[in-house]
């Protein structure tokens, strides 16, 4: 289905009655996740639709800047350029995209395997994509892990139809992540994500996905904690903080050499946690494994190329 999500708002949209207004906030829990709330004004903003004039801050000012005259022919009069509490619409009836979504992750979570397999990995590959507007540029890295040289790139430019929400990324990222995972000449062994995997609400981040999705060895790197919750440092691994979510051991967060902010390790699929820790350990020399380090750096340059092309045309 194109643009899942969009489809979705103008559902909700329809359902708030005339001289009535709602909040992002509203359409976000009749999506499934009141996280969605940002999402869902970017798009209203992005999208002229019918009735995006209905939706307003929780102050009751309008998000759209054009909605005034439209609301004024509903019968809603601006004080202020806030409309009244009395104006606000009832809850509006579920309409479970995120739901939906959420429970695909659970059931997907239970595919993940966190077991080292026999033949050890001899290539690592790491994905990274960066966003402009409605285009995604992505680009796969691939290192030997012995010598850490690099041994192959590919690149993508596609568009993407689903925003960012928080712990909904693989919804955006995996089409983009697989696109450049299919251009290289050979698969990697292992794939470092830059996101989150067994560290997760639903314990299936972005890099679950790509692993279950992409039958592929994986492990989240990201930058920023999302769930669980740090133990008492072991003796013996200063570098490396234990983070329990739900009562068990599901990743570390481990400050990288020259470091002063920690990595978020945990498994993806197909991989222990012990040896993604390990791995992500000997393929950094300095803040970011390698593998990561030139695939963010490959796609920010992929983007800035765009937008230098663009602004040259005007």
């Amino acid at each position: 289905m194109a643009d899942p999500f969009g489809t979705a708002i103008v559902r909700c949209l329809a359902r708030i009655p005339r001289g009535r207004v709602t909040t992002c906030g509203a359409i976000a829990r009749a999506l499934g996740d009141v996280r969605a709330a940002r999402a869902v004004a970017a798009w209203i903003l992005d999208h002229p639709t019918r009735n995006g004039h209905r939706v307003v801050r929780g102050d009751g000012t309008p998000i759209r800047r054009d909605a005034g005259a439209r609301l004024r022919d509903d019968g809603v009069t601006l004080r202020g350029g806030r409309a009244s509490g009395s104006r606000f619409a009832d809850p509006l009836p579920a309409v479970g995209l995120l739901a939906a979504l959420r429970a695909e992750q659970i059931r997907l979570a239970g595919q993940v395997l966190e077991a080292d397999e026999p033949a050890p990995p001899e290539t690592v590959a790491g994905v990274d994509a960066s966003y402009a507007g409605d285009s995604a540029f992505a680009a796969a890295a691939v290192y030997g892990i012995d010598d850490l040289d690099l041994r192959e790139t590919a690149t993508v430019r596609m568009p993407v139809d689903f925003p960012y929400i928080p712990t909904y990324l693989g919804y955006r990222e995996l089409p983009p992540i697989a696109a450049a995972l299919a251009r290289l000449s050979r698969r990697p062994d292992m794939v470092l994500i830059d996101g989150h995997g067994r560290l997760h609400p639903a314990r299936f981040g972005v890099a679950c996905f790509a692993g279950v999705q992409l039958g592929l060895r994986t492990i989240g790197v990201a930058k920023h904690p999302l769930a669980g919750s740090p133990r008492r440092q072991d003796r013996g691994r200063a570098d490396a903080v234990p983070i329990d979510l739900d009562g068990q051991l599901a990743g570390f967060a481990w400050t990288p050499p020259q470091g002063t902010r920690p990595l978020y390790v945990s498994v993806g699929h197909r991989v222990s946690l012990e040896s993604a820790l390990d791995l992500v350990r000997r393929t950094t020399k300095e803040r970011m494994p390698e593998p990561l380090k030139s695939a963010d750096r490959i796609a920010r340059e992929m983007k800035g190329k765009e937008k230098r092309e663009r602004g040259s045309e005007r």
